[in-house]
């Protein structure tokens, strides 16, 4: 806990901040132009000097705002294909929203199977319409639940499908030895 009054006030008002530098497009700002906002807003006072003890949880919470931990799944799957990979999003039980992409191929059951799947995410509204997931659950592997790697907080569409396309190729290149 801080031993400032008020600090959980100025956390939220630099949250804030963030949120209308992503809606403006606006340039994540540096250590020190951070630190001269939350001076300004006088919600508590701050010495003059950058005090690196504090500046972590003033970027974290700029972070929060500015990157969301929740993400537009369809941005992905736009990206995705931007990359020259197939990638659809379809419901996989109840609610849940899965990414389904690169390459599919059937398995030695006969079952149908991508090259990755990533999820889980949510339909926000009814009729699966508007997938999101959060970074906190987002997991990214080959569909035979081999591994799976973490999605980092803070993480935007496009780096996200950075990371899936980086497991289609992963994928293709391990199938690939088992064929020489």
């Amino acid at each position: 806990m801080n031993a400032f009054p008020n600090w959980l006030d100025l956390l939220e008002f630099v949250r804030e901040a963030g949120e209308i530098n992503a809606r403006n497009g606006t340039p994540l700002p540096s250590d020190d132009e951070l630190w001269a906002a939350a001076r300004r807003s006088q919600r508590v006072v701050l010495p003059e000097q950058v005090d690196n003890g504090l500046l972590p949880e003033l970027r974290d919470a700029f972070n929060d705002g500015q990157q969301p931990t929740r993400f537009d799944m369809q941005a992905v799957v736009v990206e995705i294909a931007r990359h020259g990979h197939h990638a659809h999003i379809d419901h996989s039980g109840g609610n849940t929203a899965t990414i389904y992409a690169g390459s599919q191929h059937t398995d030695q059951n006969g079952d149908a199977r991508w090259a990755v799947t990533a999820g889980p995410g949510w339909f926000a509204k009814p009729d699966h319409r508007e997938p999101v997931a959060d970074t906190s659950e987002f997991q990214i592997g080959p569909d035979d639940d081999a591994w799976t790697i973490a999605v980092p907080d803070h993480t935007s569409p496009t780096e996200v499908a950075a990371l899936i396309v980086a497991v289609i190729e992963q994928v293709a290149e391990g199938r690939g030895h088992l064929h020489d």
